[in-house]
């Protein structure tokens, strides 16, 4: 299904109004190409399920069951489009090369449209492609909540660069409406992603459950933490892709007891947050 954000008719009528017309549905077409260049990819990983939102900055495939896929496949997923788009320029840049009689405004709208689109999508920021990318990269290597964390950062500094570059133009009686809704939308998207990092975090622990199951297996991940810390904190360390078993040290670094992803999450679920120290003492009794 096509959903259209509610603030894309605006734009769309802003757009009219200061002139943009030529290049309109051509833009709008070669996005959805790209947003189908998602769901294809996403499909050949065996997810289904999709909605399409028609943003002020372009379009946003929602998979249902996107978040269970691991940094891997999100990459590839992420990547796909972008890929597809700069090929595309690269191919017709080429046959224009060769081809002389080929050249034309049509075709080179498509090309510079192509190139826009996908190196625009690069950008590690989100909600864009490049955001999903950057913290697939750095999921690889650090737990999600952090990879997630880093990359929120990343975007609200970059949506921070662009909405100064869109003051300076301003300034300079240069009016950029695209680089001004693009920036306040990169912002705005950030601090929401912000917002959700431990809800995202309790999902994930939710639906690992499913992966488990249907794929029959999991791998594990154990990590030392110091009894002083809080139930929260052990949340903040969770790998969504694997299995999570915490020992707990005390002051001489021996270990007091074990605790299993699942009864932190019950116990945050139904206890709130608490230090590891009383979780124990709880448990025990």
């Amino acid at each position: 299904m096509i959903k259209f954000n509610k603030f894309f008719i605006l734009y769309i009528i802003l757009l009219l109004i200061i002139g943009f017309k030529g290049q309109l549905f051509l833009t709008f077409f070669i996005v959805i190409l790209h947003e189908a260049t998602h769901y294809f990819t996403a499909r050949h990983y065996g997810y289904s399920g999709f909605d399409v939102e028609v943003l002020p900055i372009g379009a946003m495939l929602k998979l249902k069951n996107l978040d269970d896929a691991d940094p891997k496949e999100d990459f590839i997923i992420s990547i796909s489009a972008p890929i597809l788009n700069i090929s595309i320029g690269c191919v017709l840049s080429i046959l224009v090369f060769f081809f002389k009689n080929l050249s034309g405004a049509f075709l080179n709208n498509i090309i510079i449209i192509n190139f826009t689109i996908g190196f625009f999508n690069l950008i590690p920021a989100f909600p864009l492609d490049g955001g999903r990318v950057f913290r697939d990269i750095l999921a690889f290597k650090l737990v999600y909540k952090d990879a997630q964390k880093i990359t929120i950062m990343c975007s609200i500094f970059l949506g921070t660069l662009l909405m100064l570059a869109f003051i300076e133009l301003y300034r300079l009686g240069i009016i950029n409406i695209n680089l001004g809704v693009i920036s306040i939308y990169i912002v705005v998207i950030s601090l929401k992603e912000k917002e959700r990092i431990v809800y995202i975090i309790m999902s994930d622990i939710i639906k690992k459950k499913i992966k488990f199951l249907k794929k029959g297996y999991i791998e594990n991940r154990s990590v030392s933490v110091y009894y002083k810390k809080d139930l929260i904190t052990l949340l903040s360390m969770v790998d969504k892709n694997k299995y999570n078993i915490f020992f707990v040290l005390d002051d001489d670094m021996r270990v007091m007891d074990v605790i299993y992803e699942e009864e932190m999450v019950e116990t945050l679920k139904n206890k709130g947050n608490m230090t590891i120290e009383k979780f124990i003492n709880i448990k025990d009794e």
